[in-house]
């Protein structure tokens, strides 16, 4: 992702008036996984579950992973959010209700780590009693046909809510799901049944707990590895142990000058100036920062040396000739999470690494 940085840099400082930016464009879109410049509409409405998903990615920080409870996403770094498709339930007393989701494919080579369906729950003071449903989630494996035979289905998910003590969402886990249509490359896609269970003589039906009339208050979100997390904690280590090292051989060294010595310098990525605006939809723009510096002899112990480097620097006091000099680069980087529209005009949720430079030191 070192790459990434650089391109965007060479964006940023304005590559549009030179030849061979629609190359630069594509290897960037390359690297962010995506085959074509997504044509997206204006004004893009962000499901509020996945704006909650993005605002708690950035509280985390540092970490391409998705932290979440109960569900198997430690390794995915990948999101998709998939609108329900199905129509209003009739009857209003319904307690049984079939989602569909438009999702027929996942990126070649992407790994399904785990899937949930977050629903929008329903605020009624009449309904906030010590009542609890059960809610069960169905897979539907073969859908039947009106008067001749049932539907298959399989229970992926169940759960007993308590209305006195209704969440703002509620999540099910629905990687079965998933799993059971990327065998068959997504071709029996039935969607989903959700059924209401209620205490005998209740009142209470789907329609009065869940917000089946919005779409996007009822989000299938996929989550996936591309196979692109890098192992940061090894590098770092690695990293950890060479300025140990390179701290031993320089031993004590003299004060360098403050504005030659190799630091951390900002680097403000506008993504409305390269012209991303329109299909990053979160966030806005952000501080990737640079390393620049010299990396003169003696090497000083707080700019993060490797053994090589300090070798190197040493053998060119010698002999410039010889050899050049250490380089000033970065020596640990963070990730940033994008939330953008897809080739598809789907909403995704990423977390890239190596985006952010951290620290940086001579290499």
């Amino acid at each position: 992702m070192i790459i990434l940085l650089v391109l965007l840099s060479m964006l940023h400082t304005g590559l549009a008036e030179i030849t061979g930016y629609d190359e630069t464009e594509k290897n960037l879109l390359t690297k962010l996984g995506l085959n074509r410049r997504p044509a997206t509409e204006t004004n893009v409405k962000i499901p509020p579950a996945t704006m909650e998903l993005y605002k708690s990615m950035l509280e985390q920080n540092m970490t391409t992973h998705f932290s979440l409870p109960g569900l198997h996403t430690t390794s995915a770094n990948t999101v998709r959010a998939y609108a329900n498709k199905g129509s209003t339930p009739i009857n209003a007393k319904s307690k049984k209700y079939r989602l569909q989701f438009d999702i027929d494919s996942l990126p070649e080579g992407d790994q399904v780590k785990a899937a949930e369906i977050r629903f929008t729950m329903k605020y009624d003071q009449v309904l906030r009693n010590e009542e609890s449903i059960h809610v069960i989630i169905h897979d539907i494996i073969k859908p039947g046909t009106k008067g001749l035979s049932k539907p298959v289905l399989r229970v992926i998910e169940s759960k007993s809510i308590n209305m006195s003590t209704i969440s703002k969402t509620e999540s099910f886990d629905v990687t079965p799901f998933i799993e059971r249509l990327t065998k068959n490359n997504f071709k029996d896609n039935h969607g989903m049944l959700v059924q209401c269970v209620t205490e005998s003589g209740s009142h209470t039906h789907l329609l009065s707990v869940f917000d089946f009339v919005s779409p996007e208050n009822t989000l299938l979100l996929v989550y996936t590895d591309d196979g692109t997390i890098s192992d940061s904690s090894t590098m770092e280590r690695m990293l950890q142990r060479s300025k140990r090292s390179a701290d031993q051989v320089a031993g004590p060294q003299k004060k360098a000058k403050k504005k030659k010595i190799c630091q951390r310098y900002s680097m403000y990525v506008d993504f409305k100036e390269i012209g991303f605006s329109d299909w990053i939809q979160a966030p806005p723009g952000y501080d990737a920062f640079y390393c620049h510096g010299e990396c003169t002899f003696p090497l000083a112990n707080h700019i993060n040396a490797s053994n090589h480097a300090v070798m190197q620097t040493l053998i060119n006091s010698y002999n410039p000739a010889t050899v050049s000099r250490a380089c000033c680069v970065p020596t640990k980087l963070s990730t940033l999470t994008l939330l953008y529209t897809d080739d598809d005009g789907k909403i995704v949720l990423k977390n890239y690494p190596d985006m952010t430079v951290e620290e940086c030191g001579c290499r």
